[in-house]
């Protein structure tokens, strides 16, 4: 009798510290607003940081371009992604930042194209596994440069509203925005990764994709024309277009453009496009171009950013350390009435592999919070396909520790 009591007992309080344990990990329910600089859920001040999983729906779907090599098999993927948002969920991880386009054409082809219908399924059950665990997302949508090369047309071809390219688009958007807009599971909108980096960059003779990317039997495109080009005012036009397009089918979420930062030679190659001079900004215009790069009505403003700890200057040509430059941005995003989103936030010389307590980001961590940065990005989080940069709770205890300290204090996991 006894041992049946202790053993009642001990489920008891297995059954209450389960309970507790996946309680923890639920984030406060509700939609992101903002107000001025800042961030707000539910009347109060919202900040977190989350990590990167750009792979997260291929792997978890099986239709990743480079399961083969990266995992074996598509089972193998799908339970790779899963222990990678259990060990989010451990490490008070807040949110999942991925890359929510189909993929190139091949991806495409194998799943959204013949089975749109299991496609959707698919990503139900992808964001009720993270909704299950407590994890946000933010979708980038890939809305400049997705659909372009499956549509057989050029880069520009996402301008002209009869193309191929701005239906697909357009279809992609409304299907996934409309889906999931009255979800709280979702953060906020990304339109895109990275885009003002190709702002102004002549794709006339680049080599584009290979035909590994493309169906067996398809003929495709292996270099570039200028009409795969998107210039700056290219660029911030459709970044207002889609925006508005989101906007109009979504009126929960906030959106973000995914961007990087513009180049240090933004200005010359505006001005020069497509005969090209290269002159470097001045730091005034650099900090001005990126502002300028972000229209409304984007709510947040985005930037990806590496730090090099071992590097005294690693902008030699501004004198300016990675730590000075980092505040500066986040000071003129804020002088702007704007909170800001690092989408990215990692290290190099040392890496990740070569620094196993992430000094520099920890560091960087400690710098975001006193400045009041909304939202960051862990570059990267469980992905094998860069493996000099990929960190998890076994690799970088410390760094990790740091995330769950700060999602304590900022985002309500308590």
């Amino acid at each position: 009798m006894t041992n049946r009591i202790h053993k009642l007992c001990g489920l008891l309080l297995a059954c209450l510290w389960l309970s507790l344990a996946v309680s923890a990990q639920t984030p406060p329910v509700g939609f992101l607003s903002k107000t001025g600089a800042t961030l707000q859920l539910n009347g109060k001040e919202y900040r977190a940081i989350g990590v990167n999983i750009p792979h997260l729906h291929q792997a978890y779907f099986g239709t990743w371009l480079h399961i083969p090599e990266m995992y074996g098999t598509p089972e193998k993927a799908r339970q790779a992604i899963l222990n990678a948002l259990d060990d989010a969920q451990r490490s008070r991880v807040a949110f999942i930042r991925f890359f929510a386009a189909p993929g190139y054409p091949r991806d495409t082809e194998m799943l959204y194209s013949r089975k749109p219908d299991e496609y959707w399924k698919q990503m139900d059950d992808l964001f009720a596994q993270c909704r299950r665990r407590g994890l946000r997302l933010i979708p980038s949508l890939q809305t400049l440069h997705a659909w372009y090369l499956h549509s057989y047309e050029n880069a520009q071809a996402i301008l002209d509203p009869n193309s191929k390219t701005h239906r697909a688009t357009h279809r992609y958007i409304r299907e996934f925005v409309t889906r999931y807009k009255d979800d709280p599971t979702v953060l906020l909108w990304e339109l895109e990764n990275e885009a003002m980096l190709a702002a102004d960059v002549d794709m006339a003779g680049r080599s584009l994709p290979g035909k590994g990317v493309y169906p067996p039997g398809i003929a495709a495109r292996e270099q570039g024309v200028r009409e795969d080009s998107l210039t700056w005012e290219m660029t911030l036009r459709l970044y207002r277009e889609h925006t508005a397009f989101i906007k109009s089918l979504d009126p929960n979420h906030l959106v973000t453009s995914g961007d990087a930062s513009v180049r240090p030679e933004c200005s010359s190659r505006r001005e020069t496009f497509p005969h090209f001079k290269y002159r470097n900004d001045t730091l005034c215009e650099w900090l001005a171009n990126n502002l300028a790069s972000q229209p409304e009505p984007l709510d947040v403003f985005s930037f990806h950013f590496y730090g090099c700890p071992d590097a005294a200057e690693p902008w030699s040509f501004w004198k300016i350390s990675a730590d000075d430059l980092l505040r500066s941005v986040a000071w003129a995003a804020h002088a702007a009435r704007s909170p800001i989103f690092i989408g990215e936030l990692g290290q190099t010389k040392p890496d990740f592999k070569e620094d196993r307590e992430g000094k520099w980001t920890s560091a960087a961590i400690d710098l975001l919070e006193q400045e009041g940065v909304s939202l960051a990005a862990l570059w990267v989080w469980h992905f094998p396909w860069q493996p000099e940069l990929t960190v998890d709770s076994t690799t970088h205890p410390k760094l990790v520790k740091r995330i769950g300290d700060f999602n304590r204090k900022h985002a309500g996991l308590k």
